[in-house]
C-alpha cells in the first residue's frame, strides 16, 4: 500500500492527516538507534492463545521477496542487524514444513527462529482496507473519472500535480485502466492504495500501487481543521470527511487538490489487495510499517485496542502477531503500524474508526 500502497496505499487518519498508508517504503534512510528490550515469548500477553498458523500463512507469502532480494536491515536492541537472503532462505525453509492448520508447531516456528524485542517508545495503530467501488472499462455518462495506469515517462522526480492530472494532462495517452463515478471515492482509494472495481461489463479487477507523482502529501483533515469544518483532529474521522466532501462537491474538489500527490495504479491480477512489499495482504495479519526501521517480512506482536463494530467509541483487546508487508510515507517511527483489515462493511468500520495506542514487539530472525 497502503502509499501504499496502498498508503497508501489507509485509514480516517490519513485523510485527518496522521497517516498514509500506501505509500512505498524503500528501506532505511538512516540508523537511528533505538531503545528495544528483550522479552521472552512466555510473557508476551496472549501470545499462547493466538492463532499463529495465520501468521505464518501471511510470513510465507513475503518469503520469496525475502529469499531473492538484497540483504534487509532491521533494528535491534545492539543496533542495525543484516539479515541476508541466504539467512532467510533458511528460516523460510522451516516455515514451508509447518502444517497449515497446525498453531501449535506454528507458534513453535516463530518461537525457535526469532527472538521479540519490545520497543521502548509508546505505539500507535490504525487501520486500513481494501475498498470495492463501481466501474467501467471505457467512459460514459455515468463513469467519468479516470484511474490512471503509471506513466511510461515517471521518473523519481516531482511530475504534474493532482489538480494537473485531474483537469486532463494526461488524457489520451492511453493510460486509462478504468473509469469510476466518484472522485471522492478515488481520492479514498488513492490513500489506501489499493481497490476491487466491481466492473459494469462484468468480473472485476484489483488495483494496486504502481507509484506517485512524488509531489509533497498534505492532509486535507488538517485542510478543513484550518477551514473550520473540523475543531479538532479527533472530529475529523474519514467518515465525517466524507460526508463534509459529498455534500460539498465544488468546494471538495479544490480541498482535495489541496493534496497535489496523486497515486497511480496497476491490475495486480490476485483476488485481494497487494501492499509494498509486493505481496498479497492477509486480513487481520499484514501490517503497513516504517521501512527505515523495520523490513518487510519482520513478525511483530502487537498488543493494543480495536473498535467493537457497531458500538460507538467501545473498544477491546487486540492483541496477534502480523507481519510486516506494506508501508506508508507518514508512517513514521519503529512502533507504528498499520493494520489491514480486508474488504467489505466491518472491515472498513474497524479502519475507519482504529486508533489506538499500544505497543509493539518486534520478533528479530535468530542468525545461524
Amino acid at each position: 500500500m497502503r502509499w501504499t500502497v496502498l498508503s497508501g496505499v489507509a485509514a480516517w487518519l490519513a485523510a485527518a492527516g496522521l497517516l498514509v498508508a500506501c505509500a512505498d517504503g524503500t528501506g532505511p534512510q538512516n540508523e537511528r538507534r533505538v531503545a528495544m528490550a528483550p522479552i521472552s515469548f512466555n510473557e508476551i500477553a496472549g501470545w499462547a492463545d493466538d492463532k499463529h498458523a495465520e501468521a505464518l500463512v501471511s510470513f510465507r507469502r513475503s518469503c520469496p521477496k525475502l529469499t531473492s532480494g538484497p540483504d534487509t536491515k532491521i533494528a535491534t536492541d545492539g543496533g542495525f542487524k543484516t539479515i541476508t537472503p541466504a539467512e532467510w532462505k533458511k528460516i523460510c525453509d522451516s516455515a514451508a514444513v509447518v502444517k497449515g492448520n497446525d498453531d501449535r508447531a506454528a507458534r513453535t516456528f516463530f518461537e525457535d527462529n526469532f527472538r521479540p524485542l519490545v520497543v521502548q517508545v509508546p505505539g500507535r495503530f490504525t487501520g486500513y482496507f481494501e475498498p470495492d467501488m463501481r466501474g467501467s472499462k471505457a467512459p460514459s455518462r455515468l463513469f467519468t473519472v479516470p484511474v490512471y495506469r503509471r506513466p511510461t515517462d515517471l521518473t523519481d522526480k516531482p511530475y504534474y500535480t493532482r489538480a494537473e492530472i485531474e483537469q486532463g494532462v494526461l488524457k489520451g495517452k492511453g493510460l486509462e485502466i478504468a473509469y469510476v463515478q466518484d472522485p471522492v471515492a478515488l481520492f479514498e482509494v488513492q490513500v489506501r492504495g489499493s481497490v476491487r472495481i466491481q466492473l459494469v461489463e462484468g468480473g472485476s479487477m484489483n488495483l494496486g500501487f504502481d507509484g506517485s507523482n512524488n509531489r509533497p502529501y498534505t492532509t486535507i483533515g488538517n485542510v478543513l481543521i484550518e477551514m473550520g469544518v473540523f475543531q479538532t483532529k479527533e472530529q475529523a474521522t474519514w467518515p465525517a470527511i466524507r460526508d463534509w466532501l459529498k455534500r460539498n462537491p465544488a468546494q471538495a474538489r479544490d480541498v482535495m487538490r489541496k493534496n497535489e500527490r496523486y497515486i497511480f495504479f496497476r491490475d495486480t491480477r490476485t483476488q485481494g489487495a497487494v501492499g509494498a512489499e509486493g505481496v498479497q495482504l492477509t486480513p487481520q495479519r499484514s501490517m503497513a510499517i516504517d521501512t527505515a526501521f523495520t523490513p518487510y517480512g519482520t513478525p511483530i506482536w502487537i498488543d493494543t485496542a480495536r473498535p467493537v463494530a457497531r458500538k460507538p467509541g467501545a473498544t477491546e483487546p487486540y492483541r496477534r502477531l502480523v507481519i510486516a508487508q506494506d508501508a506508508g510515507a507518514a508512517i513514521q517511527g519503529p512502533a507504528r503500524g498499520d493494520i489491514f483489515f480486508g474488504n467489505g462493511a466491518q472491515a472498513a468500520d474497524w479502519a475507519g474508526r482504529m486508533n489506538s495506542s499500544g505497543r509493539a514487539i518486534v520478533l528479530i530472525p535468530n542468525k545461524g
